[in-house]
């Protein structure tokens, strides 16, 4: 598999009111059978903050409500010969608002909340943990957190 395009993905990361994060395990490539924040691809003509909604009810069964910008993760993954397989831009929303019950679809193995350091023990994405890592050491209230991640995948 090859990369033609950068891909557009949205993630949720919401907390609950004991500040613990929400998780899922995917099911499916890339990452299966890793934990990560609840989203996924953009659908053609939709706006990021409907994307981010929409992939947390389809995933979670939760419905998020005021999506607020909080990251921005550029993910790229090559080869050894510098063909790119994988490249994301990834837009990370916080949903502080939000109702409903846990139910997991089928892309997701389990689902939680986690706190930030148990969290960190977990199988996560690369991303997820970078993420997190950005969330305990940074202050998030005004900045957005950029990430950039590159590697390259030896077969």
């Amino acid at each position: 598999m090859e990369a033609d395009i950068p891909r557009i993905a949205v993630g949720a990361v919401v907390f609950d009111r004991l500040g613990r994060l929400l998780l899922v395990k995917r099911r499916y490539p890339p990452a299966p059978n890793r934990w990560a924040i609840p989203g996924g691809h953009v659908e053609l003509g939709e706006e990021l903050k409907e994307a981010v909604v929409r992939e947390l009810e389809e995933e979670t069964g939760l419905k998020g409500y005021n999506p607020t910008l909080i990251a921005i993760t550029e993910y790229v993954s090559e080869d050894v010969n510098g063909k790119v397989i994988y490249h994301y831009v990834i837009i990370d929303f916080l949903i502080r608002e939000y109702h409903g019950e846990l139910r997991p679809n089928e892309e997701v193995l389990d689902i939680g909340f986690f706190n930030l350091s148990e969290a960190l023990s977990l199988k996560l994405t690369v991303t997820t943990r970078l993420l997190i890592n950005a969330l305990i050491t940074q202050e998030v209230k005004d900045n957005i957190i950029h990430i950039v991640y590159r590697e390259v995948l030896r077969k």
